[in-house]
């Protein structure tokens, strides 16, 4: 796998069971070290479900291959390898060390202070000690300095989400994965949370993919698009397919 990419994968594949049934392919997926991606299609698509694939979160079906080199210089890992052997605990070990997440509507804890929850990560690393220079850079920035003692009942939808974006970063994570992070927000705070996001990102080297519906306001931030692809099989089942050699323009 080259050095510059964080994640490779090739013919990975998931089947959703149920009424909603569909099959996600992702045929052919490079990403390279401090991309902006935004998957982006129609409703119930599985762009949720790529995520939770990259995450390490989802068990594939199959797969030709499924490489994931968080740390540059580092030997890649064989998350494919990892679920067939059972390895869980490794994967959660990937997730917790190198990737942040933000849902849709923060998925802050309750009984947590807003500087509680942007801690969590570092306390479960227990790097709680070296993390109080990263805190006060990202309340500085995202604007939420006077909100950390208070509580997310007490805070705007908008405030929750930087919340969580602070919190998805206070660990220095490799990649960040965002599901529609500010799908919950209005379009003046949505482009204002999304470019503080970017921003970020950048300037800390933090690979990111989010799910996105609004194509338009991921390019203004900088984030280039990977369409996911819609037909049916020869039986008529949905299937949803990814292909982003990493070189295509949004």
């Amino acid at each position: 796998m080259p050095p510059d990419l964080i994640y490779s994968l090739r013919q990975v594949e998931k089947q959703r069971p149920g009424s909603d049934a569909f099959r996600l392919s992702l045929d052919a997926l490079d990403v390279a070290r401090g991309d902006l991606l935004a998957l982006v299609g129609p409703s119930g698509c599985g762009k949720s479900t790529a995520l939770d694939l990259l995450a390490g979160i989802l068990r594939p079906d199959r797969g030709q291959r499924f490489a994931f080199a968080p740390l540059a210089g580092e030997a890649a890992q064989d998350m494919l390898g990892l679920w067939r052997a059972g390895r869980e605990d490794r994967l959660a070990d990937l997730r917790l060390h190198h990737l942040g997440y933000v849902l849709q509507v923060g998925g802050l804890l309750p009984f947590l202070s807003a500087k509680e929850n942007i801690l969590l990560p570092c306390r479960t690393l227990g790097t709680l000690a070296a993390s109080a220079d990263t805190l006060r850079e990202l309340a500085e920035r995202l604007h939420i300095d006077r909100l950390l003692p208070q509580y997310p009942a007490t805070l705007s939808v908008g405030e929750r989400q930087r919340v969580a974006i602070a919190r998805a970063l206070a660990h220095s994570p490799s990649i960040l994965l965002a599901d529609e992070p500010t799908a919950a927000l209005d379009p003046h705070h949505a482009r204002i949370v999304l470019n503080l996001l970017a921003e970020l990102a950048r300037e800390r080297g933090v690979t990111v993919i989010m799910v996105s519906h609004a194509p338009d306001m991921a390019v203004e931030a900088g984030f280039r698009l990977v369409r996911v692809q819609t037909e049916q099989t020869e039986s008529g089942a949905p299937l949803s397919r990814i292909v982003h050699s990493g070189q295509e323009a949004a």
